[in-house]
């Protein structure tokens, strides 16, 4: 090879890893923003106190599989809000779904649409781990799910 080519190679070498760092450094500036915005905004709902029902016995059916359907909307015609939903509970890449519907992997940070008022279950699938699921109402600008 001739020296040209190798100072080329070697150019092109630096711009790919400039651009390469520039892509992670604007990846995690998004994730604070994200956090520090769910941080400072009010909880969306207090948790809902555990029922009083006996635990049912484990299934076969791993937590991936499972089918839960969706909670009803509530009635009556409510304005669409859009919200920033964080969610950062469960390990690292874990299936993330609101009332049924995948979103993406954990931990997320990205907009959803709902009614305000509206009931959302947002469930957390891990590989190997029990779903973890949380309940929430649809209000304000963000919610967090820790």
């Amino acid at each position: 090879m001739t020296r040209g080519t190798l100072e080329r190679a070697s150019k092109a070498a630096q711009l790919l890893g400039g651009v390469l760092c520039a892509a992670l450094g604007l990846r995690l500036m998004t994730l604070a923003i994200g956090d520090a915005q769910a941080r400072r905004a009010p909880a969306a709902a207090a948790p809902e106190p555990p029922a009083a029902v006996a635990p049912a016995p484990p299934s076969r059916v791993s937590a991936r599989n499972r089918r839960v359907p969706a909670p009803e909307r509530a009635s009556g015609e409510s304005s669409s809000l859009r919200l920033t939903l964080s969610v950062v509970t469960g390990p690292e890449r874990s299936e993330v779904y609101v009332n049924g519907s995948r979103l993406g992997l954990s931990p997320y940070i990205g907009d959803y649409t709902c009614k305000q008022g509206e009931k959302l279950r947002i469930e957390v699938v891990p590989a190997r781990e029990a779903l973890i699921t949380r309940s929430a109402i649809c209000e304000g600008q963000t919610l967090s799910i820790r």
